[in-house]
């Protein structure tokens, strides 16, 4: 045997948690059989995270970690502009500054953060926050989270229930923390994220709460309560990543959750519009736009609020897994080419483009920069790119839900955001 096949035959005999398998801190667990789906090359195999700031624009490493600095310090530090407000020693909330209420989507979204920048104080400020006042303990919706509640802890409704992509950064959010620090201090993360993962997937519908999950279409629902919301979802609170990784490090429904990746990324192929490449704000199981008939407020068949995460939520799942390449480089060529021709004008739009309103926002900015990891086309990626580094965080009331899509593209797109 020569010297080189006596090389390869050790690489592929040194167990994975190994450095020759990829970077330190990335989990390596067990293998999953997902049937026909390729193994892919991304992140998660290979320990690589791209800074495309550096790769695109030379910008230094210090001058990203500056810029990190001044973002985390804008929404989390400074008075004026910060969202995380701390109510005691030991807990803290994210401020929908718009609305002035503490939501789900902000709580875990602020918990990314804070593992992905190593803040474990504040981390656990936040998390013991939203699981004294947020988490159900008992009761038909056990484990699943009140999705909106005042900032004195009160709960905001009768009995308000869940908004699923809270829950979905929460467990993954809890993950991490488990990987990254330990499960000794205040908070054994793993086990609460695999008790959280197992109670929401324990619903029979018979006390009108269903599984976070529809079981048979494999999908995430947009909330699993008896008012028909069980039976369509939202676009942007399928993050196929995520789902690979609870295949691997739940304990319960492995099977069930080596499905949902692949579903998932079907649904946002299907929504996503075949011109201009448009995700509506929630669509049936089938990817088609629609509009429950409780919704006054907006038409959610359009492309709104919620569906700019779309964009995010498939380039992360390019670079972390790459395991549908060719779909999501054709859905984000078109949707980027989209709002390049509108000269990055608008906020929404019908599917087809038509009856443009609102403004394109910072958040947008931050994740179709996410996106375009996705492209072939690197002077589109550039310009999406650069588009973000030279944006300037949002400031003013309505700062919250795009500040925080903003800094979590920040994180992406810088490299920093990473499997643990």
């Amino acid at each position: 045997m020569n010297l080189l096949a006596i090389l390869l035959t050790l690489c592929c005999m040194l167990p994975c948690g190994t450095g020759m398998c990829g970077g330190a801190g990335n989990i390596r667990d067990e293998a999953v059989d997902y049937g026909n789906s390729p193994q892919g090359d991304g992140a998660f195999y290979t320990g690589k995270y791209r800074n495309l700031f550096n790769e695109y624009l030379g910008v230094s490493q210090k001058e990203t970690d500056d810029r990190l600095e001044y973002v985390w310090n804008h929404f989390f530090v400074n008075d004026g502009t910060k969202l995380y407000f701390e109510d005691s020693d030991s807990t803290a909330y994210i401020y929908d500054t718009g609305n002035r209420d503490v939501r789900t989507e902000g709580m875990s979204y602020g918990m990314m953060i804070c593992v992905q920048l190593d803040k474990r104080d504040e981390f656990d400020k936040i998390w013991r926050w939203a699981k004294t006042h947020m988490l159900y303990t008992s009761g038909r919706w056990k484990g699943y989270f009140a999705w909106q509640c005042n900032p004195d802890g009160s709960k905001i409704g009768g009995e308000p229930s869940c908004a699923t992509d809270g829950e979905v950064y929460f467990i993954m959010s809890l993950y991490f923390a488990s990987h990254r620090w330990g499960d000794g201090g205040a908070f054994n993360y793993a086990q609460e994220a695999r008790t959280i993962l197992k109670d929401v997937m324990s619903k029979d519908g018979s006390q009108g709460v269903f599984n976070m999950f529809n079981t048979d279409a494999k999908l995430i629902s947009f909330v699993p309560s008896d008012d028909g919301s069980w039976l369509h979802t939202d676009p942007s609170y399928n993050l196929p990543a995520f789902f690979e990784l609870w295949a691997r490090w739940s304990d319960t429904d492995k099977d069930f959750w080596s499905q949902t990746p692949e579903a998932a990324r079907n649904l946002l192929a299907a929504a996503s519009h075949p011109v201009t490449g448009l995700f509506p704000d929630y669509s049936t199981f089938e990817g088609k736009p629609f509009q429950p008939g409780w919704k006054k407020d907006y038409d959610a068949r359009r492309y709104q609020y919620d569906a700019i995460r779309c964009a995010m939520n498939i380039g992360m799942d390019y670079y972390w897994f790459g395991k549908d390449k060719v779909r999501q480089n054709d859905m984000m060529t078109r949707l980027l080419r989209f709002f390049k021709e509108d000269n990055f004008t608008h906020g929404q739009f019908n599917l087809d483009g038509t009856e443009p309103t609102g403004l394109y926002s910072e958040g947008m900015a931050g994740a179709n920069a996410v996106g375009a990891i996705c492209l072939d086309d690197k002077g589109l990626a550039k310009e999406y790119i650069e588009r973000l580094w030279n944006v300037e965080p949002p400031t003013g009331y309505l700062r919250y839900y795009s500040g925080m899509v903003y800094m979590l593209s920040m994180l992406h797109v810088s490299g920093h955001f990473r499997i643990y």
